[in-house]
């Protein structure tokens, strides 16, 4: 039963990747595929899947059982079970692979769009993706071995010699076959960074380890008090060992799949998805913690409660961690910032996705310290009762973390945002951003949901000592922090509320409907630079739709005049015009009207 339930996970993989596919195929409104079916498909793929990993693992099991037997006695003498399980897993499953495997090569031949499948990109994808992490998890305990910090075992060898054969071959046959589609480059760029997040981390977590480890020595040798841990004393030990194991295979997974296999993909969503939301948000967010914490540490030693183990225990993971997170934050950002103007969003969108980053960011942090501030206000002024009158410094602390949260956060945010305010107030377009409006309703949709939850919060505790007969100043202490939630919320819903009015006043306004007129049932996207926006306006109120804008970056592109005659006959051919979609060039030579579907 045991072994039958083992199987679980990879029939969940598997209707993933069914699900995967049906959803695909299902938004692209493509009923079928040409070809061998996309049921038929499926169960090539879905089957081979599964045998893939089942043989994959026997021959794991097999190797393990091998290496182990070399420094011991005869083989067949020795884990007879596990053995049998290999050979039978082995024996079994990699034929039933190779079957299917055969079969959909055999609908390549047939059918050369078999290639394309949606299928066929989820199974490679998938595979490369486990088949790495697995080697990863494999050459780390390998090379602990080798660095003395583990005895050997047959695993050493085991997973990253199997799964490294594995994604080899499946890495092998994905970069030979041509032609591509967007689906499967998209699920390939996603196995490449996501493969490269998590070499990154790898890399960054051995480094920190080995820098801390370092800096701990250093602190031992300047203070009388002990910061590495018993038997962490010399500078090659375990510690050391495997984080030097895990720097080497984080690093060669990143540089692999960032420098070689990634390095030309600037225009890329998902590689701006990395820069961007992971790699420059992440270093700014540990930087952001580190200072914060040397802020608090230091505002506590001076008026903080009195502690009684030694006060800066802390300095050599916090040095270790700023040294990681500026590092991060500044090779990302430089690397942003070189190929933004090759990049077909320009230099323009990248800094302002970047400006909004580190802004929520601030705002996030400057939140925090408000709501603490608030909340030990509150605390000071309502009056106390019981153990909370003898212990009158609890509010130091509390203090002491709201005022380090507040020189790291206002600083930060008041910078950006003034930057991207400057910004707003020199470009009608930036007003409408995409990036902009994203960061106002997220803010505006998170504040209200604080709100929200603890105004909530504060009626439950009132309404319960209300009815329990035990409403005091002491259901005003158990408040507070709700409180200063709700206060915090208010005062930053309200300010971005007011932008956002700000924002929509300076658009340009819709003109209404015009009289008679009958709304065109086609999505419409109108191409052109910002000075067509009244021109858009014109044809929004004309076709009575909304029209999606495309801006164009050219800078000296011209917008034709248009008269109300010459606008009807526009609604007129975009009426006519066959299929749902419709794409209007705006340039010097006047409005084209071009149909067009999805694919």
């Amino acid at each position: 039963m045991n072994f039958l339930l083992s199987f679980l996970p990879l029939l969940v993989i598997v209707a993933i990747i069914a699900a995967i596919v049906v959803l695909v195929r299902r938004h692209s409104g493509v009923e079928d595929e040409p070809g061998i079916g996309t049921l038929r498909r499926l169960y090539y793929y879905g089957l081979a899947f599964v045998a893939f990993m089942v043989s994959a693992s026997g021959a794991v099991m097999l190797v393990d059982y091998v290496s182990d037997s070399f420094g011991g006695p005869e083989i067949l003498s020795r884990g007879a079970t596990q053995l049998a399980m290999a050979i039978a897993l082995t024996v079994v499953a990699t034929p039933i692979w190779l079957f299917h495997w055969i079969l959909a090569q055999r609908a390549i031949s047939r059918f050369p769009s078999e290639i394309r499948a949606v299928s066929r990109k989820v199974y490679l994808t998938v595979v490369l993706g486990v088949s790495a992490a697995l080697g990863a998890f494999g050459l780390i305990s390998l090379l602990r071995w080798l660095f003395g910090g583990d005895s050997f075992n047959g695993l050493h060898l085991a997973f990253p010699l199997v799964w490294g054969a594995v994604w080899g071959f499946h890495w092998y046959v994905a970069i030979r076959e041509v032609p591509r589609t967007e689906f499967g480059d998209s699920i390939h760029r996603a196995y490449i960074y996501a493969t490269s997040l998590y070499g990154l981390v790898l890399m960054l977590v051995g480094t920190g380890i080995i820098l801390r480890h370092l800096f701990a020595q250093a602190y031992d040798a300047l203070s009388s008090t002990q910061v590495l841990l018993p038997g962490e004393g010399a500078l090659w030990n375990g510690a050391t060992q495997t984080a030097l194991a895990i720097f080497l295979v984080g690093g060669a997974y990143w540089y692999w799949h960032w420098h070689r296999v990634a390095r030309d993909d600037i225009n890329s969503v998902l590689r701006q998805v990395y820069l961007h939301l992971f790699a420059i948000l992440g270093g700014a967010a540990t930087v952001l913690v580190t200072l914060n914490t040397l802020l608090f540490r230091a505002l506590k030693l001076a008026f903080g409660e009195p502690g009684t183990a030694d006060q800066f225990q802390f300095l050599p993971g916090a040095l270790a961690a700023l040294i990681i997170g500026g590092g991060l934050w500044g090779y990302h950002r430089a690397v942003a910032k070189q190929e933004s103007p090759k990049a077909l969003v320009g230099l323009p969108a990248a800094q302002r996705v970047y400006g909004y980053l580190l802004a929520a960011l601030g705002l996030g942090t400057l939140a925090t310290a408000l709501v603490m501030l608030f909340g030990v206000m509150i605390g000071v002024i309502v009056p106390q009762a019981g153990e909370s009158l003898v212990r009158g410094d609890w509010w130091r602390n509390p203090l002491a973390l709201a005022v380090s949260l507040a020189l790291v956060g206002a600083p930060l945010w008041g910078f950006y945002w003034v930057g991207v305010q400057r910004a707003a107030g020199t470009s009608m377009a930036e007003h409408s951003a995409f990036s902009r409006r994203t960061f106002i309703y997220l803010v505006l949709g998170a504040t209200v949901l604080a709100a929200l939850g603890n105004l909530s919060a504060i009626l439950f505790m009132f309404l319960r000592d209300l009815l329990e007969g035990q409403l005091s100043a002491q259901t005003a202490q158990n408040i507070k922090w709700s409180v200063g939630v709700l206060l915090t919320a208010g005062a930053i819903s309200m300010y971005y509320w007011l932008i956002l009015r700000e924002d929509r006043r300076a658009l340009p306004q819709p003109e209404e409907p015009s009289a008679g007129a009958i709304p065109v049932g086609k999505a419409v996207i109108a191409m052109a630079t910002e000075a067509a926006q009244p021109l858009v306006r014109r044809l929004e109120a004309q076709l009575g739709i909304n029209v999606r804008l495309w801006q164009t970056l050219d800078p000296d592109a011209e917008v034709p005049t248009v008269t109300d005659e010459e606008l009807r006959a526009i609604h007129e051919r975009i009426a006519e015009a066959p299929g749902d979609r419709v794409l209007l060039t705006i340039d010097a030579s006047g409005v084209r009207v071009v149909p067009y579907r999805e694919v």
